[in-house]
């Protein structure tokens, strides 16, 4: 009888297990369709005024060029520092050693005059030149991001430009192992990403 008994309440267990693994439940389902991510685009654009690339010949100890100009333009859709870096690329080793820069900001647009607002990025000799240097900050010119909050003060915003004026010379120092000289070098612009 226990046998029996045993065996009803298996069986009993058994087709309620079957049976509650086959109701019905309820359900609901919600979805966000359409998620989508696009990459910006870092480019510069650089142009500059009819002087530059420098082309200087009967240059002597203490000569300055004119003032000439870079605008470092952002052309991409991110905002980004502006960072500069000079480098001999040919030429006298002695001559480039006297080669002298001065890089300021301009307010008034045609790089002639200093006391608008402007400043200088560097004064020195080229070789010196801190690679890397950042020239978009706001302590040189706020035009290139208006300082207005819409970003770090440090940046280029897209469809805005940075304007870099110029000049170079040969130091007054240089002596007579630079006469009938020459040297190249290159100025590179690099557009580093940057979202602080």
């Amino acid at each position: 009888m226990k046998r029996i008994l045993l065996s009803s309440i298996t069986i009993l267990v058994l087709v309620a297990a079957v049976s509650g693994g086959t109701m019905a439940l309820f359900s609901d389902t919600g979805a966000i369709a359409g998620n989508t991510i696009a990459t910006g685009t870092l480019d510069l654009t650089l142009n500059h005024s009819a002087g530059k690339p420098f082309a200087i010949s009967n240059a002597y100890p203490g000569y300055w060029s004119d003032s000439e100009y870079m605008d470092i333009f952002n052309s991409g859709s991110l905002p980004f520092e502006a960072q500069m870096s000079l480098s001999k690329t040919s030429g006298d080793n002695a001559l480039w050693d006297y080669v002298t820069v001065e890089m300021w900001t301009d307010v008034d647009s045609n790089c002639s005059t200093m006391g608008g607002g402007e400043a200088i990025v560097y004064s020195g000799l080229a070789k010196n030149f801190p690679a890397g240097r950042t020239v978009s900050d706001v302590a040189y010119w706020g035009h290139a991001n208006e300082n207005d909050g819409h970003g770090p003060p440090d940046n280029v915003r897209p469809g805005w430009s940075e304007r870099i004026c110029q000049k170079v010379g040969v130091h007054s120092t240089a002596d007579n192992s630079v006469q009938g000289k020459s040297v190249v070098f290159t100025e590179t612009v690099d557009a580093v990403q940057d979202n602080d």
